[in-house]
């Protein structure tokens, strides 16, 4: 039959009947063209959509898509942020700014110079100061850049990230002659950090070709050629994608430079844009009193609207709230003023010039965002409003313990001194590496130690001349050296025999790991995330919905500076920023920076408006790899200087795994190279995607980089278990059964530990059965023969937390 399936999957189609159909068929055709269904009724009111009218819908599209993007041109934008990277020694920066911001300047009026004559541009060095500097394309067109100078110094990795954080469009400067390097060290350091930060749009540019062609036009041509060539190699090495290079020699390639940076039309990456960003003009300060003052700030609003309602987060300061904004003129570009046109030669400060305020905007008192870093915990929740027997029985048998007090203290006020025990979390996990520690700080200078045997007594050079100080020096060094060494042997340990610990021997187990549980399986045995924790989670915040508030907060904050809103004002602002209770130490700090980068000795100091609850304390996950360049032993919970590209702060993280598919994750005592760890910390929440950059500081004072990431989750339900394995030895074997030695050293501590499954380093599984005599040997039962040479381990889990900051401003 056609239509049907057959048994073998064949269908036959169906028989057209063409224009034999009967008027049913021909009107279910006609309905079916329509978007109509037979057996409905059309609506009196229902539109027919026919051909002409499909046509018009879609061309009022385009017109009303062409009219916004038409809008979207003629509104006012922030200059794009042009800033210079010598990737080599061998740049001469000076020339290469006087040729470029020359180019930027407009011809000089004839009534001065004479009619017809044109001012040569003077590029000797000093000419232009290296200052940021705005400027104004040549000719009708009206768009503007800021040229930023390079970094003072390129070995400086914090000058680096500001340049990270300001610069929209890069221009990666290398030497033309033919005999130069390139990319040196230093320079391929500063594109490895920016492209963990976040690489903005890059053009290459050579310069300083080899003048040795003199008049010849066409080898000079050939030369540029092959300086180009040169440079593209190095930047396809580095970076990828197409990126347009350039040389810049004379006033017609100043030009051409010109032109590129006006079709480039890249955005900034997604971290920053949606965030407000102000790139501070000026700065002073106010002071009200002698702690505190108004901070005011001067700049253009970049990226996203910038709202009165939101806090303000200022590098070295922390995190304020608007007190007002006052909208301002837009700056007069280099070389020309508003009312007389071109200048001659205008300094940055006289370029610079403001007019008077043309509107004050203020904060809604109720929708502005709080200063609130903690949570308000309570510390009467779950407290009992009776003791019970046995707390009241363990209170007098306290009560009655003879304790050491001063001559002459009371009874009563013997109650109020606590006694010092060492009953925290880290002295009970690191016992045997402070024990160690100890030991090598004692006795650094024994005779076959690896700090004599291996540096051939580096302490004893100091003879009887040498004063006190330059001993304490040496002193110093041989411990960082004892220490540096300590690490690395600790780390090899872990890689060879991850987890395992010996049993001390002056401590009963059950004591030392009174905290640690036995889990049956990793994968499904419980472990409730709200058990036990420490007195800190009371003080941090935790979402519910963690999509959902990161939704909310972006919308809010793309909602800011749109029509109708009184408290914001859109991107491409030039304003002045109000900030309240400022410290006069952090606004001094503030006003200095700003002082510096006009000065040319620092580069621009970039603030950012924070999205909703941005400034609440969190438990906050980092994804990170450990840096190629780094190879020295990075430890569990060592001092880092973390920077997320609108923070920058110093936190002790705890090291994790990162696993998929898992509820829990094993911490890590060493950060590893080629593994992807987690780093957990408490700071304040922060909405993705972000970069994390972690440094650590020489002894001499310098940062390195250590880690490089991105933002994973806020979340403090994540559980990090430390675990840790206790081994032991079968002395005698009888198939299944075996008596194991050295894993305890009392039969108490093998009773306690009891109920814990055991393990074999071949794949067997076992339990404790008794122990046996009184110097820690037991009796265990495996599932399987067990071999003479194998080992028996037991693991043993406990929740890790991260270290509480002792600076909470994170600034």
């Amino acid at each position: 039959m056609a239509g049907a399936h057959s048994a073998h999957g064949q269908f036959n189609k169906p028989h057209k009947r063409g224009k034999h159909a009967g008027a049913s068929a021909r009107t279910k055709h006609k309905l079916q063209k329509e978007g109509l269904r037979q057996g409905v009724r059309k609506a009196a009111n229902a539109v027919v959509t026919g051909k002409l009218q499909r046509q018009n819908t879609a061309k009022q599209l385009r017109e009303n898509k062409k009219a916004e993007v038409l809008s979207e041109k003629r509104r006012e934008r922030a200059p794009p942020v042009v800033a210079l990277l010598p990737l080599s020694q061998a740049v001469d920066a000076q020339q290469l700014w006087n040729l470029i911001l020359g180019a930027f300047l407009p011809p000089v009026s004839p009534t001065k110079h004479g009619k017809g004559e044109a001012m040569e541009e003077d590029t000797t060095p000093g000419a232009h100061p290296m200052v940021p500097t705005l400027v104004a394309v040549p000719g009708k067109s009206r768009q503007r850049f800021v040229l930023t100078p390079p970094p003072p110094d390129r070995t400086d990795l914090l000058s680096i990230v500001d340049l990270g954080k300001a610069a929209e469009v890069l221009l990666l400067v290398m030497p033309g002659e033919s005999g130069a390097a390139c990319l040196d060290a230093d320079g391929q350091q500063a594109l490895s950090l920016l492209r963990q930060l976040g690489m903005p749009s890059v053009i290459g540019v050579a310069s300083g070709t080899s003048p040795d062609q003199g008049g010849n036009a066409a080898a000079k041509m050939k030369g540029k050629a092959a300086a180009r060539k040169r440079a593209a190699a190095v930047l396809a090495a580095e970076l990828s994608g197409d990126n347009k290079v350039v040389t810049v020699d004379d006033e017609s390639d100043c030009q051409q430079l010109i032109r590129a940076l006006q079709d480039i039309n890249a955005p900034p990456p997604q971290w920053r844009r949606q965030r407000p960003q102000l790139l501070l003009d000026a700065a002073q300060c106010h002071p009200l009193d002698a702690d505190k003052g108004t901070l005011t700030l001067r700049g253009c609003v970049r990226n996203l609207g910038l709202s009165a309602n939101q806090v303000l987060h200022i590098p070295g300061a922390g995190d304020f709230q608007i007190k007002q904004m006052q909208v301002l003129e837009q700056p007069a570009a280099h070389g020309t003023s508003r009312k007389e046109g071109p200048r001659d030669n205008a300094d940055s400060a006289s370029a610079m010039e403001v007019a008077a305020p043309q509107q004050h905007i203020l904060p809604d008192m109720e929708l502005q965002e709080p200063l609130v870093r903690e949570n308000e915990a309570d510390d009467l929740i779950g407290e009992q409003t009776w003791p019970t027997d046995k707390e009241m029985a363990e209170a007098e048998e306290a009560a009655k313990r003879k304790r050491r007090v001063p001559k002459g203290t009371s009874a009563y006020q013997a109650a109020w001194i606590v006694d010092d025990e060492g009953s925290g979390d880290e002295g009970a996990d690191d016992y045997e590496e402070l024990v160690e520690y100890a030991s090598d700080q004692e006795h650094p200078h024994t005779p076959g130690t690896i700090a004599d045997s291996e540096f051939g007594g580096m302490t004893e050079f100091a003879d009887a001349e040498t004063d006190a100080m330059e001993k304490d020096e040496e002193s110093m060094k041989a411990a960082q050296i004892v220490d540096l060494k300590r690490r690395w042997r600790e780390q090899q340990d872990d890689v060879l025999f991850p987890d395992e610990m010996d049993t001390p021997a002056d401590i009963a187990a059950r004591t030392r790991f009174a905290k640690f549980r036995g889990l049956r399986s990793w994968r499904s045995s419980p472990w409730d995330p709200k058990e036990n924790l420490p007195r800190e989670y009371a003080r941090v915040f935790a979402f519910q919905a963690p999509t959902r508030a990161q939704r909310r907060a972006r919308a809010l904050a793309e909602a800011a500076g749109k029509a109708g809103d009184p408290h914001s004002v859109p991107a491409g602002t030039y304003l002045e920023v109000h900030v309240a209770d400022v410290p006069t130490a952090a606004a001094a700090a503030v006003v200095q920076r700003v002082s510096d980068t006009l000065q040319g000795k620092a580069l621009p100091l970039s603030v950012f408006g924070l999205l909703q609850h941005e400034t609440k304390l969190s438990v906050v996950n980092f994804s990170v790899r450990k840096a190629l360049a780094f190879e020295g032993p990075l430890p569990n919970k060592a001092e880092l200087l973390l920077m997320t590209g609108v923070r920058s702060f110093t936190a002790r993280p705890i090291l994790s795994s990162d696993e998929p598919n898992t509820t829990r994750f094993k911490m890590e005592r060493f950060l590893h190279a080629g593994r992807q760890t987690m780093m957990t910390v408490y700071a304040p929440i922060a909405f993705g995607p972000l970069p994390v950059l972690a440094f650590q500081r020489n002894p001499d004072g310098q940062l390195r980089l250590v880690a490089s990431g991105s933002l994973r989750s806020c979340n403090p339900d994540r559980i990090v278990l430390k675990k840790v394995v206790l081994s032991g030895y079968p002395v005698k074997v009888q198939k299944k059964k075996a008596v194991v030695r050295w894993m305890f050293h009392s039969p108490e501590d093998i009773r306690w530990f009891r109920p814990v499954d055991l393990w074999t380093k071949h794949g067997r599984r076992g339990q404790i059965t008794e122990p046996v005599g009184t110097h820690g040997s037991m009796k265990c039962l495996f599932d399987a023969p067990v071999k003479q040479q194998d080992s028996v381990c037991l693991s043993l889990y406990k929740r890790a937390f991260p270290k509480w900051p002792d600076d909470l401003s994170f600034s």
